[in-house]
């Protein structure tokens, strides 16, 4: 199942109207043929590109090394890669809470700071170093002879889980899906084979699920004490209940009280944030005419921003791109923003990268492992966010693109991994 990119992407789509159906909230927004036409055709040219790839064998050179010497070759990476992630790590958190000051504050209030300050030069560093902190746990689940010690694999999940944990002290819910998604795929893709729901992962993506939705619910309330919000006021007044309101029978549910209303009251915000962006982007899609292409600095966003700093480039200006700034309009949102129709032509292209990426995995490549279980967590929420744009995505992918270079070894040397 998670071998075939474009299941992956129905998937999520089948789940997003699926919640969209069966909560009860109403869409406020009207509805573009236009707009859905190109979102349907992204992902049929997506699913192209699949096709595509899976017509194109590349040659492969079978090198027969000795297991101490492919034992001592994955040693290294991992070591190398974990010890790149930490410094990343170091050098985020640093910049966070000391550089510029947000220290023992939480919630809104470090959000706030954060928004408020520019990143410090070891901050930027740090955001391009520290997503290979997620690598070391796929090479020990992958490696064909280092044996997984009980040490490799608490730094490695320890690695792993950092950006977790600090966005757990921010509030923020788009890195806890980030590693929940990439924790229960990466599993899946390296212990089962790519099977969607294999028992022994049951009970640990049930506990993660519950334990996201129940910090979602903790996070809301917080937000909520924080700005003095009634939760009736909060879901119609919210950027998400602008596009998605609760039903009329919803809102006398949670006015009332009670147990019920308790749970709608922690439930609705959950649907709200899952199902508003294709409702967003219906709104861009209608009321952004003229619309002001950004011609891909939103998704090669750490490059605009180098161009920015040498005054090659201006500095993006996110409101002549989206009516509503800040608020997700899913996957095709900064698409079309970014690329205009021609966001169909780089959905093939897309589709290609994650079909040749999938056979490489399913070849036990783990190189590339990374970077397609982060295109797998892409394609499964595209209809609620961007996971390239949004959560500093692009630099995910930088790093696990880099890794697959280094796993190969440079110019004529023989691959790295072997």
């Amino acid at each position: 199942m998670l071998f075939r990119p474009e299941r992956v992407l129905a998937l999520g789509f089948g789940l997003y109207f699926v919640v969209l159906l069966l909560a009860p909230v109403e869409i406020q927004v009207a509805q573009s043929a236009a707009g859905w036409a190109f979102v349907g055709l992204c992902c049929f040219a997506f699913a192209l590109g699949v096709a595509f790839s899976n017509r194109v064998r590349m040659p492969s050179r079978i090198l027969h090394v000795p297991p101490s010497v492919i034992a001592r070759r994955e040693k290294q990476m991992f070591y190398l890669i974990a010890f790149i992630g930490l410094i990343g790590h170091v050098f985020r958190l640093y910049d966070k809470y000391v550089a510029r000051g947000v220290g023992a504050v939480q919630g809104l209030e470090a959000r706030e700071i954060l928004l408020e300050s520019a990143t410090s030069n070891l901050g930027l560093v740090g955001a391009v170093l520290y997503p290979f902190g997620y690598i070391p746990i796929f090479i020990l689940l992958g490696a064909r002879c280092m044996p997984r010690s009980r040490l490799r694999l608490m730094a490695a999940t320890g690695l792993f889980l950092i950006p977790a944990v600090d966005a757990l002290l921010l509030l923020s819910r788009s890195y806890m899906l980030i590693s929940l998604g990439m924790a229960y795929f990466g599993a899946s893709l390296a212990l089962f084979r790519g099977r969607l729901a294999p028992a022994p992962l049951f009970l640990p993506m049930s506990m993660g699920v519950l334990g996201v939705v129940a910090l979602s619910i903790f996070i809301f309330s917080i937000r909520l004490s924080e700005m003095q919000f009634d939760i009736v006021d909060s879901v119609i007044m919210s950027a998400y209940g602008f596009t998605v309101r609760p039903s009329e029978t919803a809102l006398s549910v949670m006015g009332g009280g009670g147990l019920l209303g308790g749970v709608l009251a922690g439930v609705i915000p959950l649907v709200q944030y899952f199902t508003h962006s294709m409702m967003e982007f219906q709104i861009l899609w209608l009321e952004g005419y003229p619309q002001n292409f950004t011609l891909g600095a939103l998704h090669f966003a750490p490059y605009h921003k180098l161009l920015a700093m040498l005054d090659i480039a201006a500095p993006l200006d996110l409101s002549l791109a989206f009516p509503r700034v800040g608020v997700f309009t899913s996957f095709f949102g900064p698409l079309w923003a970014d690329f205009s129709w021609l966001g169909i032509f780089v959905m093939f292209l897309f589709g290609a990268v994650c079909g040749a990426l999938a056979s490489s995995v399913r070849a036990n490549d783990i190189g590339a492992y990374p970077l397609y279980v982060y295109f797998v967590v892409v394609l499964f929420f595209s209809p609620v966010v961007s996971f390239i744009v949004s959560a500093q995505g692009m630099y995910a992918v930088n790093a696990f693109f880099i890794f697959w270079l280094l796993s190969r070894g440079l110019a004529r040397l023989r691959p790295l991994w072997l």
